[in-house]
């Protein structure tokens, strides 16, 4: 694969600002004369959402597998095409998510997760945005909102399978680390008070750098 646009995923527990923070940064970069796509990766069609919820019987093992096919599909058809022609592709949900979620009951490790991402050819983002808060900061946003689709819908994704939440969010700081180790660059954002303007202005500085 040649990959001339730039890849980037923002990824984070449920309810941690990433739509938020993904809808600024396009409205920014439109304001910039700067093409780019996004793609919701659990709200794609062909993301076959009740395989995943069938291998949740079998272990995180399993589960990180049948995810990573998944992710090999719509990366196949939706992200590498868009990459190969210049487009800036930002995708929601992604591999930090299997590397936080799946990990949670020590079934599987983040090393392991990663080399099956590698051993499938997903290819590697230019910059990996994750947005954290508190547990009760995220309760607090999912008791104001109404109730998404998905979480109405036990055969879709949702951000709020797991009942450590806690965990989640410690892991995602934790992936953060991960993923610097392995050269990737990373911004982690602290969502529980933040400035839209500032936050989307460091990730269109990281995306100006890049194409200038």
């Amino acid at each position: 694969m040649i990959k001339k646009g730039l890849f980037i995923v923002v990824d984070g527990p449920s309810a941690s600002g990433k739509d938020t923070v993904v809808r600024q940064v396009l409205k920014d970069l439109k304001s910039l004369n700067v093409e780019a796509i996004s793609i919701q990766e659990t709200k794609e069609k062909k993301y076959d959402r009740e395989k995943i919820l069938s291998a949740k019987q079998h272990g995180d093992q399993e589960v990180a597998e049948t995810i990573i096919e998944e992710r090999k599909k719509l990366y196949r058809t939706r992200v590498i095409p868009q990459l190969t022609v210049g487009t800036l592709v930002i995708v929601n949900r992604g591999e930090p998510a299997t590397l936080a979620y799946q990990t949670i009951k020590n079934e599987i490790t983040m090393g392991n997760i990663w080399n099956m991402h590698r051993q499938q050819q997903i290819p590697l983002p230019d910059l990996v945005v994750i947005t954290n808060c508190s547990v009760r900061e995220a309760g607090r946003r999912e008791n104001l909102r109404e109730t998404p689709s998905e979480e109405k819908n036990k055969n879709l994704m949702s951000g709020k399978f797991t009942s450590a939440r806690k965990r989640v969010h410690a892991n995602y700081k934790i992936v953060k680390d991960f993923l610097e180790k392995k050269g990737l660059a990373v911004i982690y954002l602290k969502t529980d008070t933040m400035n839209m303007s500032e936050t989307s202005q460091k990730i269109v500085n990281f995306i100006k750098n890049k194409i200038s």
